[in-house]
């Protein structure tokens, strides 16, 4: 039996405007959150001893992070090394320089040969001794269109044929991998792709490239006992039955609103030869929450407001306030009360948005076409004006008034 542990998508070093300096540390308290994330995730596969640790890629925003977000990177995968535990780091499409040329931010470790550490440049099979066991690792890193056409194979062509012509070149590569594969020992296939009908997170945004879709049919192998994917930040299993399970591990933290609802986590892994089992396990990743309101038809929009904000736990979350007024309501909203109930969060922004009164919709009574007295008109408004219903009586009365002094 192996027990692997699986992470992918760290992505330190992102979300940073959601976040605020710890005045103690000096850091982004966002940073501090992936940190701590990360930290659980080395932490059980120290305290569960696993036998091997598959990171999926995507450890950085970019391929140039900053020296102390690169320490704070090695500072837990150093831990790993220091417990003897092999582990894979594979290349995502954020660890690579322009595209694919000119090398990886994760290339240092192999440049340093740290023990036990192997780094997923290319693809090929990695045959890895583990405490328990040989295990075949099949490394498949993000690949480019420009490492694998030239110019001239694509010119002429349509996205689509050239996603054709990529799968036309990786499928053989791939082929040939699981054809010198060893029968009697155990297969992961590692791959940083997007593949056929997962449900995509954040990612769609954080993209450098636009990739290209791999077809489930390369991944769902008898050959393969698990297949570990990294890219989506949504966790997900694409193949139901098992055979072998397709697994995105997802992202360890929240890194925009898109990702509101998601749960964040690692994968354990305890695999027997055609035997696996897989739980995904979660983390305590910080809350994203978004609070829309309209309170364009509110007679008391600052109580209101108050009432919908009560009704979300904002304490420590990242919080994302949106509320819709009238021009003539913005006064009536007091922005030090606002703050003062939002500043349990652990940050939060606010976004007014002011309804035109041009976007507001006709009344069919006082269309063209229409005939009404100007008594008749005014009564038909503000009818419709709930904001207004408490004034109509002494508003209709001063009209009265004014029409029969003009009589």
């Amino acid at each position: 039996m192996v027990k692997i542990l699986n992470l992918s998508d760290i992505h330190l070093g992102s979300s940073f405007r959601h976040g605020k300096i710890n005045p103690e540390t000096q850091q982004n308290t966002r940073l501090e959150d992936f940190i701590h994330s990360l930290s659980i995730c080395i932490d059980r596969a120290i305290d569960e001893d696993v036998d091997l640790v598959l990171f999926g890629g995507d450890a950085f925003p970019d391929s140039t992070p900053a020296p102390y977000i690169q320490s704070a990177f090695a500072n837990q995968f150093r831990r790993l090394a220091q417990g003897n535990i092999p582990t894979v780091l594979l290349i995502g499409n954020h660890d690579q320089h322009t595209q694919g040329s000119g090398g990886a931010s994760l290339s240092i470790y192999r440049t340093l040969a740290v023990p036990n550490f192997i780094v997923g440049e290319h693809l090929e099979t990695h045959l890895i001794k583990t405490k328990s066991g040989l295990i075949q690792v099949i490394t498949l890193p993000w690949l480019t269109r420009s490492v694998l056409l030239t110019r001239p194979e694509t010119e002429g062509l349509s996205m689509e044929q050239i996603n054709q012509l990529l799968i036309q070149k990786i499928e053989p590569c791939l082929e040939d991998e699981i054809r010198r594969l060893n029968p009697d020992i155990p297969t992961i296939l590692l791959a940083h792709v997007m593949a056929e009908r997962a449900s995509l997170g954040a990612e769609r945004f954080l993209a450098v490239g636009k990739g290209f879709q791999i077809p489930l049919s390369m991944l769902i192998r008898s050959e393969f006992d698990y297949v570990s994917l990294g890219h989506v930040h949504k966790h997900q299993n694409l193949n139901p039955k098992n055979n072998p399970p397709v697994v995105y591990p997802g992202s360890i933290e929240r890194v925009d609103f898109s990702e509101e609802k998601e749960e964040k986590g690692y994968v354990l892994i305890h695999l027997n030869h055609k035997q696996v089992h897989w739980e995904f396990c979660v983390l305590p990743a910080r809350s994203f929450i978004t609070i829309e309101v309209d309170l364009s038809h509110s007679v008391h929009p600052e109580t209101d407001l108050l009432e919908a904000i009560a009704k979300y736990n904002i304490e420590d979350a990242v919080v994302r306030l949106i509320y819709r007024l009238r021009s003539e309501q913005i006064e009536l909203v007091k922005m030090n009360v606002i703050n003062e109930v939002l500043s349990i969060s652990h940050t939060y922004t606010i976004k007014a948005e002011i309804i035109s009164q041009l976007t507001r919709a006709r009344l069919p009574e006082l269309g063209i076409g229409k005939s009404l007295d100007p008594l008749s008109a005014l009564s038909t408004y503000l009818n419709n004006r709930q904001d207004l219903q408490d004034l109509v009586p002494d508003m209709l009365a001063a009209a009265q008034n004014l029409l029969s002094e003009v009589s």
